[in-house]
């Protein structure tokens, strides 16, 4: 299955950077954030910067798409922001990495995790977020995210 990209989609952040440093996302009524304690980085999502509910924290959280635009929610329903957490289990070879759907709204909730060993790609489908690498290769791996019905898919 091939996810179908959504033309002139602004979902990707920025690759994840060597450094740690706090960040905010305004998002409608939302404010989303990462603040950095010591070594460790926790993921906050509220209406202002004093109502914050945790919702992920590890060593290095970064956020790889923002399927928060009006053309993503059509697509998906609500808000959903796709969050790779790196070093949370050891792998032979690649990075350890941890991928979350956390939804946005009255409660945020995070939904995952997906681990894997290599760095996947976040899209959007009708009605699904999807996260995939090496499509047509040996290492192939697909998963969608269905909201109200969590992760499902395959690695080879």
């Amino acid at each position: 299955m091939k996810a179908v990209f959504v033309a002139g989609l602004t979902v990707l952040a920025l690759p994840a950077q060597a450094e740690m440093r706090d960040e905010e996302h305004r998002i409608g009524d939302t404010l989303v954030r990462i603040a950095v304690v010591e070594t460790i980085e926790t993921l906050t999502v509220g209406p202002g910067a004093d109502a914050q509910t945790k919702v992920l924290s590890a060593a290095d959280v970064e956020i790889v798409a923002f399927l928060t635009d009006p053309d993503s929610e059509a697509l998906l329903g609500l808000p959903v922001l796709l969050v790779e957490v790196t070093g949370t289990h050891s792998c032979e070879a690649g990075d350890a990495r941890a991928y979350w759907a956390v939804t946005l709204g009255d409660r945020p909730i995070s939904d995952g995790p997906v681990t894997t060993c290599q760095a996947l790609t976040p899209g959007l489908a009708p009605g699904m977020a999807v996260l995939e690498a090496d499509p047509m290769g040996e290492g192939r791996e697909f998963w969608t995210w269905t909201p109200g019905k969590g992760w499902s898919g395959q690695a080879e």
